[in-house]
């Protein structure tokens, strides 16, 4: 190697900071506006004031907890397989939870997207009307999914001899066991 040497002037990279001593310069996209909190991210980021942006989290959050009952379906569809067909104690809980929860949610709708409504000083309320629709209209899904089971499991009464008596029961022609 000939002896040459590199050199690289860092200098112009270095300012002053507040107390006079010489630091690094501020990373790309710091802003000490941001940083000190004088003005909100969020509003640079939508273009929007703070209640603007505030009122659109909050609908954003209303559509989350609309959608958390359809996270449970597969659950309780799966719960529901295992268990099977048979009249058992096992798989009537199993169908009892699955036609009881989705009546306790539509039963507490306004208290779950009670605290997402809030209006504070000169806010506006905001509507959720279409998320809570969204969120009955999943939970009416998994009732019905509840009802499905119990007529796979022969306990809803679908035959006329199930309703008056006078009439007699369908006799089968063969059994298989």
């Amino acid at each position: 190697m000939s002896g040459n040497k590199v050199y690289a002037d860092f200098t112009s990279l270095v300012g002053k900071s507040s107390r006079g001593s010489k630091s690094t310069a501020d990373p790309y996209g710091y802003d000490q506006a941001i940083a000190s909190g004088s003005i909100s991210s969020a509003s640079l980021a939508h273009g929007k004031s703070d209640e603007e942006g505030d009122m659109a989290l909050r609908a954003k959050k209303g559509w989350e907890v609309a959608m958390g009952p359809g996270k449970t379906l597969p659950m309780q569809a799966f719960m529901a397989w295992m268990s099977g067909t048979s009249v058992s104690i096992f798989s009537i809980l199993i169908t009892g939870m699955i036609l009881m929860s989705p009546v306790k949610t539509i039963m507490s709708t306004q208290q779950t997207f009670a605290p997402l409504e809030r209006a504070g000083k000169g806010e506006k309320k905001l509507d959720l009307t279409m998320q809570k629709a969204a969120f009955v209209a999943i939970n009416i899904a998994g009732l019905i999914f509840g009802v499905y089971r119990l007529s796979i499991m022969g306990l809803l009464p679908t035959a006329s001899s199930d309703w008056l008596s006078f009439i007699p029961a369908k006799q089968f022609m063969e059994y298989s066991a």
